[in-house]
């Protein structure tokens, strides 16, 4: 499996991302936790007194819950060695989202790579990652594979199937390509492995936005 060029990938951590980082981990230290419930409530505190410092700072409505992708974001762009960069919002691989499980993807050629490492935050069946978490984390893939050739789409179609369990805790292997662009349709497809095994393929149809071009 290639890997981006550490000179390239290897980009200092923000304060906004190294936030998010550690709202991350304390969500996996809440989910695996059987603390006491004396730990519990100094921690709650601890949490009310950050929620504190945030809450004057909220925004919403029209113009920033809509904020997702890099273009949004001042300061912010395109990287082919880490195509996560472009929507640091995401739910999926965002490092401005503290939800999202630690996710990497580059650009090889045509294709799509990447590796993934899934907490127990995400489990489904024991000791492996939710399917519903799989199917999600294939559609950003997929839909990645589709932005490297210059045609972006919404999902109209993913079809996941589960070759067997994909364990938590154990590097995961991403992979993904288009195959073909037929007007506005893209045909991509994906797969995850571990140890060069695939746990999990997907395939996906994709809509591209119509243009001024198609209207008239």
């Amino acid at each position: 499996m290639s890997t981006p060029k550490k000179d390239e990938s290897d980009k200092p951590e923000t304060l906004v991302e190294a936030v998010n980082r550690e709202a991350g981990e304390l969500i996996h230290l809440l989910r695996c936790s059987d603390a006491p419930d004396e730990a519990l409530a100094e921690a709650t505190a601890h949490m009310q007194a950050a929620m504190e410092v945030l809450a004057p700072h909220l925004q919403q409505g029209e113009g920033w819950s809509t904020v997702s992708i890099a273009s949004d974001t001042p300061g912010l762009g395109w990287r082919e060695d880490d195509l996560t960069a472009c929507m640091p919002y995401s739910p999926i691989s965002g490092k401005r989202n503290p939800i999202s499980p630690p996710i990497r993807m580059w650009r090889d050629g045509d294709e799509v790579r990447g590796e993934a490492l899934f907490s127990p935050t995400y489990a489904g069946p024991p000791n492996s990652v939710h399917g519903g978490i799989i199917a999600a984390v294939f559609d950003e893939l997929l839909s990645m594979a589709n932005v490297i050739t210059g045609a972006a789409g919404f999902t109209g179609t993913l079809s996941i199937r589960y070759h067997k369990h994909t364990p938590l805790d154990r590097p995961i292997e991403l992979w993904a390509v288009c195959d073909n662009n037929d007007g506005r349709k893209q045909f991509t497809r994906g797969e995850m492995r571990v140890d060069g095994e695939v746990t999990a393929s997907a395939e996906g149809l994709f809509i591209r936005p119509r243009s001024k071009s198609d209207e008239s």
